[in-house]
């Protein structure tokens, strides 16, 4: 069975409110590729080998989940990244660009894989 938001807290006993409160951005700059992990897009940064970090849009961290952005199209690709990180999150996160290889299909890759969970 799939794990919900907020199951994983409830299992590990964490009881953690999320704030509503506009959180302050410090803008920084991401590199890093986007890869299909238990079935969820994740994006994965050069710098860091194994991080998967989620993006959101979202300002608030009690609306990280619903501001989050989907990474399928940019599957098996290299994107550049400006936002906040905040624990497995980027937030106020903007897409600046993306890299393909000489000869790779420059549009959005919507032959990857269904996302089984956001």
């Amino acid at each position: 069975m799939l794990e919900q938001p907020g199951d994983r807290e409830k299992r590990l006993g964490v009881d953690r409110k999320k704030s509503s409160a506009l959180l302050e951005k410090h803008k920084q700059a991401f590199t890093g590729k986007v890869v299909l992990e238990e079935g969820a897009y994740r994006f994965e940064p050069l710098n860091e080998p194994g991080t998967l970090l989620k993006l959101t849009r979202a300002r608030r961290e009690s609306e990280f989940e619903s501001g989050q952005i989907l990474l399928r199209k940019y599957y098996e690709k290299t994107i550049t990244v400006n936002g906040t990180r905040t624990d497995d999150w980027i937030w106020g996160a903007d897409i600046t660009g993306q890299y393909v290889p000489p000869g790779a299909s420059t549009g959005p890759n919507m032959n990857a894989p269904k996302q089984e969970r956001p």
